[in-house]
């Protein structure tokens, strides 16, 4: 599922967000006013999260067009030789 690309970027991804979240909710815990003013920041962090994700997965998808060589050298050959005459 991965195609042999390190989880090492999506591990930091989620541990610096969970630890985003848990300092945030210490924060709540100590100045529970400050609640309705810290919520759109959970959502925030939820969503750049999962946004890190779906691009990390996407870059990884077997159609990813840095798999293959875009440059034909069978082109560039022949190019190459009309380009001498």
């Amino acid at each position: 599922m991965f195609y042999g690309r390190g989880l090492r970027q999506l591990f930091v991804v989620w541990g610096v967000s969970l630890v985003l979240i848990a300092g945030l909710y210490k924060v709540v815990l100590t100045i529970p006013a400050l609640e309705d003013m810290i919520l759109p920041l959970y959502w925030l962090i939820l969503g750049f999260t999962a946004f890190m994700t779906i691009r990390w997965l996407r870059a990884r998808s077997p159609n990813d067009r840095r798999g293959n060589d875009r440059r034909r050298t069978e082109r560039r050959d022949e190019t190459s030789s009309e380009g001498e005459s």
